[in-house]
């Protein structure tokens, strides 16, 4: 039995991971080419930058998450701007869960319904941070320095050594793959074996357990969340908090940066995202 599951486990993760790979090859080569012509929108108003940033947040994976950031740290976002990325960003759990509708285990309504909620959740969520800054007077991004970035080269040669094999190879598409075989492999192996009352008080610690793994600045262990939704485990509501709360690999350079904002930026996540989880959890959703 563990040799059918073992081996079930690792078809379904390579399926999986080359939906994946050739979802970040696409929007790595579209956010590279539009960059610079999405960003200017930000110079516009307030109000389109909390949209932007949001915007750049939902792209699935990281490369608009670090653009924003980037942003952020040369003082030309503010602190709203980029509460309104790391809110609205799921990271590469967003091409997981685009190639797990591919596949027919999660609804594609499902994915635009996450999607669409965490884009306006982002806007709505940097207006609020914007104005609770103002009403306290707290501190952020004191370290800026303007930062001249060199256009990057679409040739084929660069592309694929810098970005395909470079970035999406070398330090997302293994990872991914280890995750997901090893959650999809546990949670066959607990279904099988281990009578788990997911139902009643129980989906509250996994609510809490699954804004306590957001919290964590890396991607693999929020997988976990999405298989076991796609299992039928978790409600929606616990999928929610879990992708406001965590932003993949988007919050290390902030970190690098100032550890200071990436404590004020994640738990002002935090709250956002337990609340909403915990409301939509009560209402049983």
């Amino acid at each position: 039995m563990l040799k059918e599951l073992f081996f079930g486990s690792l078809k379904e993760s390579l399926t999986i991971i080359l939906i994946i790979f050739f979802l970040m090859v696409i929007v790595e080569f579209i956010v590279l080419k539009y960059k610079d012509k999405i960003i200017k929108y930000l110079k516009k108003s307030k109000f389109m930058s909390y949209i932007v940033s949001a915007f750049f947040g939902v792209i699935p994976g990281c490369i608009g998450t670090f653009a924003m950031d980037t942003l952020y740290m040369s003082g030309l976002l503010g602190f709203g701007g980029i509460i309104s990325v790391m809110v609205a960003t799921s990271g590469d759990e967003a091409f997981l869960i685009m190639s797990m509708a591919a596949k027919g285990e999660i609804s594609w309504n499902i994915v635009i319904m996450l999607t669409l909620l965490l884009f306006v959740i982002g806007i709505i969520s940097g207006i609020v941070a914007d104005i609770f800054r103002k009403k306290t007077n707290m501190k952020f991004c004191e370290r800026c320095e303007i930062k001249s970035h060199a256009h990057v080269e679409f040739k084929a040669k660069h592309f694929f050594k810098e970005h395909i094999f470079n970035h999406i190879i070398k330090k997302h598409i293994w990872q991914i793959f280890l995750w997901v075989f090893v959650a999809i492999f546990v949670i066959g192996f607990l279904q099988e074996n281990i009578n788990i009352d997911f139902s009643g008080a129980t989906m509250i610690y996994m609510l809490i357990m699954a804004s306590l793994i957001a919290l964590l600045p890396i991607s693999g262990p929020n997988i976990v969340l999405i298989v076991l939704f796609a299992k039928g485990i978790v409600p929606f509501s616990v999928l929610l908090a879990n992708s406001i709360i965590q932003d993949g690999h988007g919050l290390l350079p902030i970190m690098g940066f100032s550890m200071d904002d990436a404590v004020k930026i994640k738990a002002f996540n935090f709250v956002v995202g337990f609340g909403l989880g915990l409301i939509l959890l009560l209402f049983g959703l």
